[in-house]
């Protein structure tokens, strides 16, 4: 089989049946939250500031639901591909619980402790102030999504990424319009601010979250999972899947500790660089998400292939990706640099902020193309294939050992402006991307690790 083979239909099929709608999720998604930041940036830098740093626990959050997840995944991926349905239910369960675990105590951190995870990021009293507020009503979210995360990521495991398109796409429409009238008072409802975008965000995390199990449920979906389906899960079970999920959890905590460590500069460098990388963080979202769809593609295929024993395939499905991953790097890159400039203008920012946004694209631009081939190679390629310590080990250890440190210096001696300080910082991206590409060409990250996993299940057709 050829690396780049333009007439293998099923590797396209499944690129475009599996990539196609979650890349269009997350575009909606980014492209909502950038209207989202509009409207609160229509109140100023500081509201834009305190959306950004009261975010941060929810990144981390969101970040841990990612790792509990798309560890679960790999089994997902790969009982699929072995057609053992009980055991995707099962493993659907197990991280169902998992998730909800953490996400009372961070509700509890949100509700109880919001002035002191803001103070970490920011110096400045009203952004203090604005994103304690946001914060307090935006933890209400947190179970919520532990449930709606567990049933999306996994629907990618067994081919239905459709189910949390339909849920995003109407969940984050409700979110953007809402936005409008209680942060600005429409519709003769009363003006609320920032505290109106949280109240909005709450609504819609829980449309999203009815939409996703009513769908599952009332089509019987291979997801609706029944309280008979985890008779299995007994010590056994779960301790075979923590086994290479607990890398996957400590990866995510620990790389999204790392970059939430950044904010901490950039705050360092005022409220006009928070702003900036609040803004940019979303702009370049919005354009990478039009590709990021291929690495939980890939994650799905080759996750399916090593559960078939079709490795053979699966090695090459892995690297086609990677090369696929370059090319559309490079046109990410180029929209970015077109795009970028004209979604700015939407920002009700100094021209200050303005000039280091514009200054800050090229940043962004530079190192697209090792992102993608990051996200390629930790989420779809090594976590498929079990190779969980290794990714562990790389995109965790990278922002301590590299990008912290280009941080320091960058803020705390040299005193370089923001632009530059990112430039330094994401010098982690291209280690890390040389690494993961001479890991695939190596051939170790291919583990089959529901071989000698008996559920007890019907095999499905």
């Amino acid at each position: 089989m050829r690396i780049l083979d333009f007439k293998d239909r099923r590797f396209w099929g499944l690129i475009i049946k599996i990539g196609f709608p979650i890349a269009l999720q997350n575009l909606i998604f980014n492209s909502l939250t950038l209207v989202d930041n509009m409207l609160v940036g229509g109140l100023g830098d500081s509201h834009i500031a305190a959306v950004g740093v009261a975010g941060k626990l929810n990144f981390i959050f969101a970040v841990f639901l990612f790792g509990v997840n798309s560890g679960a995944n790999i089994f997902s991926a790969q009982f699929w591909g072995k057609k053992d349905l009980k055991g995707v239910r099962m493993v659907l369960g197990t991280s169902l619980m998992m998730g909800m675990s953490i996400a009372v105590i961070f509700t509890m951190i949100g509700l109880l402790f919001p002035h002191k995870v803001v103070d970490i990021f920011s110096d400045d009293p009203e952004v203090i102030r604005l994103g304690a507020s946001y914060l307090r009503i935006i933890a209400l979210t947190f179970p919520i999504s532990a449930i709606a995360s567990s049933f999306s990521i996994q629907s990618r495991g067994v081919g239905r990424p459709q189910v949390p398109l339909l849920a995003s796409a109407t969940a984050l429409t409700l979110n953007a319009f809402l936005d409008y009238i209680l942060i600005y008072g429409k519709l003769g409802l009363p003006a609320m601010g920032i505290e109106g975008a949280a109240v909005a965000t709450v609504i819609a995390k829980v449309v999203e979250c009815v939409i996703i199990l009513t769908v599952i449920y009332s089509r019987k979906y291979e997801l609706a999972v029944r309280l008979k389906d985890l008779e299995g899960v007994n010590r056994a079970f779960v301790a075979k899947l923590i086994k290479p999920v607990t890398p996957v959890i400590l990866n995510e905590l620990l790389w999204a500790v790392g970059v939430t460590g950044y904010t901490y500069f950039y705050g360092k460098l005022g409220t006009e660089a928070v702003a900036t990388v609040q803004i940019l963080d979303i702009i370049n979202g919005m354009f990478f998400s039009l590709f990021m769809g291929l690495g939980n593609a890939c994650g799905a295929l080759v996750g399916n292939l090593i559960g078939a024993g079709d490795e053979t395939r699966a090695r090459v499905y892995a690297k086609r990706s990677v090369v696929v991953g370059v090319m559309l790097g490079a046109v990410v890159s180029v929209l970015l640099l077109i795009g970028a400039p004209f979604f700015l203008r939407f920002f009700n920012i100094t021209e200050e902020t303005l000039l280091v946004c514009r200054r800050t694209i090229y940043v962004y631009a530079a190192y697209t193309i090792p992102k993608l081939i990051n996200m390629i190679m930790i989420v779809g390629v090594c976590r498929s294939g079990g190779d969980t310590v290794f990714a562990a080990i790389i995109d965790a250890g990278a922002p301590w050992f590299i990008g912290i440190p280009m941080a320091f210096m960058g803020v705390q001696v040299l005193a370089l402006p923001v632009y530059w300080v990112m430039a330094l910082i994401n010098i982690e991206e291209l280690v890390k991307s040389i690494l993961g590409f001479r890991r695939l060409l190596s051939g170790k990250w291919l583990h089959n690790l529901v071989r000698d996993m008996n559920t007890g299940g019907q095999e499905v057709a």
